[in-house]
């Protein structure tokens, strides 16, 4: 992303009780963010390297906006109204690009009609407006072959509909209920039978989508992109779950339990997520010591 709406208002209340040594690191980390599409690596230090900050008191600024701003996932950390614009952004992206694809191949089309028809009023263009050029329609017949049935098969075609269309006018009308309008050969509907996505798991998504927006105070209308991302979510902590992997940084308890499995304790008045981010780090000094021998 080279480009992200800046609300003025909403940041100002958000950051009004920060240094302005936090305010500005606040301000890399939001473009670092849009500008890789994703969210800040687990490892506060690399962070500390990304936005260049070299002073004890830059380095403990990254650290508090990242435990007050962002969430630590199993991925990095998160930024829910960040997440939102990169998804915004990218249905645009979608939308835009489906646009010129549909205006190339209208282009294409007319241009056939006009090699083939030499008393057309005018060249073709695919920008044009219908009032400026008209095909001449003499001496045209109606295209009657077009998927015809054989007569052997009796039909027998319509009997076989596929069902990842079904399965595609079924989600296509669950978003339909929810205000959200997409056509049925959007790729990311195809991704969403691939992942053979659940009504109940859909109708969780757009509950937590909802959510995800009223804490952002947006009034911005949810997209196919941002719920797509949701349950791409929800699919891997399910994954997670039913494999039985150890996901303690999602509970205060379980980041206490894994401290003491680690030997380590709280220090202080120090937060569960200044905690988990020092447990995360002692994780990976094990980690590469016992790949180092």
């Amino acid at each position: 992303m080279n480009y992200y709406e800046h609300h003025i208002g909403d940041y100002a209340e958000a950051t009004a009780h920060l240094t302005f040594i936090e305010d500005a690191t606040y301000s890399r980390l939001i473009r670092k963010y849009y500008a890789t599409e994703k969210p800040l690596p687990v490892d506060v230090k690399i962070v500390q390297r990304l936005i260049n900050a070299r002073s004890k008191e830059e380095k403990n600024a990254v650290v508090s906006v990242l435990n007050e701003f962002f969430n630590l996932s199993d991925d990095g950390w998160r930024q829910e109204r960040c997440d939102h614009e990169i998804a915004r952004f990218k249905d645009r992206q979608i939308k835009a690009r489906r646009s010129a694809e549909g205006r190339w191949q209208s282009s294409a089309v007319e241009q056939i009609l006009s090699d083939s028809t030499p008393n057309l009023a005018c060249d073709r263009n695919a920008n044009a407006l219908p009032t400026q050029c008209s095909p001449s329609t003499i001496h045209q017949s109606p295209i009657t072959n077009l998927h015809t049935p054989d007569k052997q098969n009796n039909g027998a075609e319509k009997k076989n509909v596929d069902r990842g269309d079904q399965t595609s006018v079924q989600i296509i009308q669950l978003f339909a209920k929810e205000g959200i309008n997409i056509p049925l050969d959007d790729g990311r509907i195809k991704e969403m039978i691939g992942m053979d996505i659940s009504e109940k798991e859909m109708a969780e998504a757009i509950l937590q989508a909802k959510e995800t927006r009223r804490r952002a105070s947006s009034s911005t209308p949810i997209n196919v992109g941002f719920l797509l991302a949701i349950l791409k979510g929800m699919r891997r902590k399910s994954q997670a779950s039913a494999l039985g992997e150890d996901i303690w940084w999602k509970s205060n308890e379980g980041i206490d339990v894994k401290g003491r499995e680690l030997g380590m304790r709280a220090q202080g008045s120090e937060s569960y997520d200044a905690f988990k981010t020092r447990i995360f780090a002692e994780l990976r000094k094990r980690q590469e010591a016992s790949n180092a021998s």
